[in-house]
């Protein structure tokens, strides 16, 4: 099972210089070590929240605990916070249909994500929403549904939909599309509540 542990912050005015260099310099060679694997780096476009989300994954739960629990990611992680404001966390658990063992880094890609609670009664019915129509509708107008993570630490929304485009104009002309605007007032409508998107580089 993929956990996906992503963090979200706002980099300190005026200290740009030297969180950049501590994150290149100690934060990642550290961070990967103890036992957390980096797969992602992201800056918020679009949407509500802290600019920077960090992205990591292990194969398991206890791999996690391990990791967070250990001396050199406290140390770490006090070294960061006076860089940083806005911090918080989450982390997700894969939630089908996709089928992912070991989530892998991903290189010149565009993020669309779309973030949600799943209305209470409706899980049954969004699942098979999810398989016969949501997903091939989004791959239909552009926008490759990597994987469907819920939230198991932190707070909502609690379901993550991460979506993959190559160019962010391909990624605008999809959300710009009839089709994706019909099968998101659908999604809205019928199945889930607490709806955002967010668009990273």
């Amino acid at each position: 099972m993929a956990i996906l542990f992503a963090q979200h912050w706002d980099v300190v005015e005026n200290v740009e210089k030297k969180y950049e260099e501590f994150i290149l310099s100690k934060y990642i060679p550290t961070y990967q070590k103890t036992g957390l694997r980096i797969t992602g780096a992201y800056y918020v476009v679009v949407g509500h929240g802290p600019r920077i989300i960090g992205v990591s994954t292990t194969e398991d739960l206890l791999t996690f605990q391990k990791a967070v629990t250990s001396d050199e990611y406290s140390d770490l992680m006090e070294e960061l916070f006076p860089l940083i404001r806005n911090y918080n966390s989450r982390l997700y658990k894969s939630f089908g249909p996709i089928k992912i063992d070991r989530y892998e880094m991903q290189f010149d890609v565009w993020k669309f994500n779309q973030y949600f609670n799943i209305i209470p009664g409706m899980e049954k019915d969004f699942r098979k929403f999810l398989d016969e129509e949501f997903i091939p509708r989004m791959e239909r107008v552009g926008i490759r549904v990597t994987n469907i993570w819920k939230v198991i630490i932190g707070s909502g929304p609690f379901v993550l939909v991460e979506g993959t485009g190559y160019r962010i104009e391909d990624l605008a002309k999809a959300i710009a599309a009839d089709d994706y605007r019909a099968l998101t007032r659908t999604l809205k409508s019928r199945y889930v509540s607490d709806y955002q998107s967010k668009i990273l580089a």
